[in-house]
């Protein structure tokens, strides 16, 4: 994820100028977790760092950083929980022509859009690159976002959050996603995640037929 590619929208799921004191207080006291957290991986290696040290780092208590976060892996997910929130309703908003697959497809490239633009990302991609024994610990971390996903596609097609459709559809989606970084972490430093994330779920659609 060490890319310098930017976002091909705004990033923005909400303009920041309608957030109210608090919010814009929990989000800057956020990232500053994460920009600490960050920097104490790439210096140190994420197995030394403590949630003890981030929390030095950052000047907040270790019940602070549990208030945001359930462990120190979790600071290297790039999902914000104003992203969380959106997707369902997302989801539900997309035009009725589309597809589901199609409509995970770009809920999810807009969610990279808005992750692309907070100022911690190039240096959560940096430390997911070099330390590639954490994308499976982010990859639970971010249940979240599959959880987000669920919610909507039931919502958008009348169905039970538990049918297997559904379940198999966001869990599908969030491991395309994740492939797809993957794949963008290795290929040349000037490529574009989107034309990764096209390229898996164009997979998808043509039912994972080999080249």
């Amino acid at each position: 994820m060490s890319r310098t590619t930017m976002p091909r929208a705004s990033g923005e799921l909400r303009p920041r100028e309608q957030e109210g004191l608090r919010e814009r207080k929990k989000r800057a006291t956020r990232q500053a977790l994460q920009q600490a957290a960050v920097r104490l991986f790439r210096e140190h290696g994420a197995v030394s760092v403590t949630v003890e040290d981030i929390c030095a780092a950052a000047d907040v208590s270790a019940r602070t950083f549990f208030n945001y976060f359930a462990s120190k892996e979790e600071v290297l997910v790039p999902w914000d929980p104003q992203t969380i929130a959106s997707t369902p309703q997302r989801i539900v908003d997309r035009p009725e022509a589309e597809s589901l697959l199609s409509v995970v497809h770009r809920v999810l490239g807009e969610a990279i859009d808005t992750a692309m633009a907070a100022p911690t990302w190039r240096d959560q991609a940096l430390v997911l690159r070099d330390h590639p024994d954490l994308v499976s610990r982010v990859a639970l971390a971010s249940w979240d976002l599959e959880r987000a996903l669920v919610q909507g596609i039931a919502r958008r097609t009348g169905s039970e959050q538990e049918d297997s459709y559904v379940r198999l559809l966001a869990a599908t989606a969030v491991t395309t996603l994740r492939v797809a970084i993957q794949c963008w972490q290795r290929a040349d430093p000037d490529s574009d995640l989107h034309d990764h994330l096209d390229s898996a779920f164009g997979r998808l659609a043509q039912g994972l037929r080999p080249d």
